[in-house]
């Protein structure tokens, strides 16, 4: 059953999100409080406001983290350009030099 139908059947919105997971227990209690203050507009709000921080902080977390990665795989890429480029003409010297 989702989410919608069981706060339509008069479940609170809390319980009915918190039954399926998909927000941390933070937005829930905050959802929950909201309810039972009659507020659930100013704290959903802020809930919202928390999820899109964590997700801020994960997203440079992990641009952080790919980022030397990334240039590593750059400088290896570069590296085989320029020995494909470079072992023909060494090769070429080896030949003519005996």
């Amino acid at each position: 059953m989702d989410a919608a139908r069981e706060v339509s059947e008069g479940k609170p919105a809390a319980e009915a999100l918190d039954h399926h997971g998909l927000f941390p227990p933070l937005c829930i209690q905050l959802i929950a409080s909201g309810e039972a203050s009659g507020e659930l507009h100013q704290l959903l709000g802020r809930a919202a406001e928390t999820q899109e921080r964590e997700l801020s902080a994960r997203i440079n977390t992990l641009t952080s983290l790919l980022q030397p990665v990334l240039i590593m795989l750059v400088g290896g890429f570069v590296l085989l350009i320029v020995l494909s480029i470079l072992m023909p003409i060494f090769e070429m010297n080896r030949l003519i030099g005996q």
